[in-house]
């Protein structure tokens, strides 16, 4: 295939009879013309060239041209096919055209083995593997590429979330985000699919034990979780002098909220969340929980994060609203409204076919590489910072995510 999309069939095979040629010269435009339709596979690439995949569609009130520089020399170190899916977290009442930068590292589709390789055969700096950090995460990720460690199965895929100021660092440090099965505990028999955590995950990336003080108020975290509700994400923050650990908890209405922290100790005697939680019901359809625990307790600022189900990724329509309410309270920029609603779209390597969840799924849950892809750009979520006696901030963390066709990619070489 020349640089133009057209095929060269270049073979010594006896010429055929002349209207068996104008038949294969017929079929040979159709092929032609269906492939004309086909643009490059956004399978396998690493982080940086899905990076530069996308910097066209970057807004660049929300990211600079500086900023962005900055996380594409940052993914020059993350060789190999370490994600298929990664992130920006940005401020939506700052003026400030900056970005923090994330990316998921899943168990499947050997994500996770590619993550190992590259920190242990070399491919990473060597001035950030002399950090003890580095060196920590590194040892987690083989215990959970190891078959026979406890994390192997528990730990469904890492967040590393590189703050903005660590970009530009030599020796950058992520904050690290697990994802687990959604715990909770309701019975006494519950508390051992917790121990993995607190005995083997945290350990390894914190380089301590995890205190008796800090696992008592984990434990109680869990215990009094509404009935339905479990952990998803469990965070550390590894670049910030921030205490504890981060919990994010899914599947919460927001009328359960303020019940819930008021059992784990905390208090909002104004009752502003209160107020906020009823508004946000009105405005969003799916709620998660961020909490930060230490061993006093729960910190008091408190992360709502907003968003709708089932997800439709960069088809969702009600961002708008929920933006134009943001605006109101003075927690967003309007420039930054339009900004996020302008990266949202899809690239397809097949663009004879509409995209739709009928026919595409997300890459990972693809056993090969057999499939068509398409690169989704998207509104993941946005979090809303609420802090008793202080104004909402509000952060939008806008996404990129690999998905697959395999059934179109079954269609041949020629697209037939």
């Amino acid at each position: 295939m020349n640089r133009f999309g057209e095929y060269r069939f270049e073979c010594n095979l006896p010429t055929p009879p002349l209207g068996e040629l104008h038949e294969f010269r017929d079929q040979s435009r159709f092929i032609v013309e269906r492939n004309s339709l086909r643009k490059p596979s956004l399978k396998g690439l690493n982080a940086r060239q899905y990076l530069s995949s996308i910097e066209s569609y970057i807004p660049k009130e929300i990211i600079s041209p500086q900023n962005y520089a900055e996380m594409k020399t940052l993914t020059s170190s993350f060789t190999g096919r370490i994600t298929s899916f990664f992130g920006f977290e940005t401020r939506l009442n700052n003026p400030d055209a900056s970005s923090d930068y994330l990316f998921a590292v899943s168990s499947m589709k050997g994500e996770r083995e590619a993550l190992r390789d590259m920190l242990e055969k070399g491919c990473f700096p060597i001035k950030c593997m002399d950090l003890v950090v580095w060196q920590r995460i590194r040892n987690f990720t083989e215990k959970w590429t190891n078959p026979d460690s406890i994390l192997y199965n528990n730990v469904f895929g890492l967040w590393l979330e590189f703050d903005r100021a660590e970009l530009s660092s030599p020796t950058p440090i992520p904050c690290i985000f697990i994802q687990t099965p959604l715990l909770r505990i309701d019975t006494p028999k519950d508390i051992k699919e917790f121990t993995w955590l607190t005995t083997s995950a945290l350990p390894l990336l914190t380089g301590h034990c995890v205190s008796k003080k800090l696992e008592k108020q984990m434990k109680k975290t869990l215990k009094h979780l509404p009935k339905g509700v479990g952990l998803m994400d469990v965070g550390v923050m590894l670049s910030r002098p921030t205490r504890g650990v981060r919990f994010c908890l899914v599947k919460i209405k927001p009328q359960d909220v303020i019940p819930y922290l008021t059992r784990l100790g905390w208090s909002d005697k104004k009752k502003r969340l209160t107020t906020l939680l009823k508004k946000v019901e009105t405005k969003v359809t799916r709620v998660v929980l961020h909490i930060t625990i230490t061993e006093e307790g729960i910190d008091k600022k408190i992360g709502i994060e907003c968003s709708f189900s089932p997800n439709r990724y960069h088809l969702e329509t009600q961002w708008t609203t929920f933006l134009d309410y943001l605006i109101q309270k003075g927690a967003c920029l309007p420039e930054k409204k339009e900004a996020l609603l302008s990266f949202c779209g899809v690239e397809q390597e097949n663009t004879s076919i509409d995209f739709d969840f009928a026919s595409y799924q997300v890459s990972a849950k693809i056993q090969n590489d057999s499939f068509s892809s398409a690169l989704v750009r998207f509104i993941s979520h946005i979090k809303i910072i609420y802090t008793p006696d202080a104004p909402i901030e509000a952060k939008a963390y806008f996404g990129v995510r690999l998905f697959g066709n395999s059934y179109t990619s079954q269609e041949g070489a020629f697209g037939l």
